[in-house]
């Protein structure tokens, strides 16, 4: 089963053609202090029960939400840095109430 992007807004897939493009995968920390840190950047509400959204086991954030210097690189791979937190997100509306760093994929605004 191909697993999507937990981040509003972000229609990327975990597919073989997405990561020959460069996209790495990153499934939620199991520590619960990075986790909580990841759950409140991705500012995501449950549809069903208007409180804030709790990632499953398999819930994953795609690289595009990562600033470059969240990484280090090991050969051809890289690994996000211990207490990377999730920085970068597409509005859909911007306001100056938005309580993301509205990004569009690369360029700050």
């Amino acid at each position: 089963m191909t697993r999507s992007c937990s981040a509003v807004g972000c229609s990327t897939r975990d597919t073989v053609l997405s990561r020959e493009r460069g996209l790495s995968f990153h499934q939620f920390p199991t520590d619960t202090i990075q986790r909580s840190k990841w759950i409140r950047a991705v500012n995501r509400v449950d549809p069903r029960s208007k409180k804030i959204w709790i990632p499953g086991p398999g819930a994953i954030l795609c690289s595009k939400h990562f600033q470059e210097s969240d990484f280090e690189s090991y050969g051809v791979r890289r690994k996000l840095k211990k207490g990377a937190v999730p920085s970068l997100f597409l509005c859909k509306v911007l306001t100056s109430g938005c309580k993301h760093n509205c990004v569009f994929w690369g360029l700050g605004i």
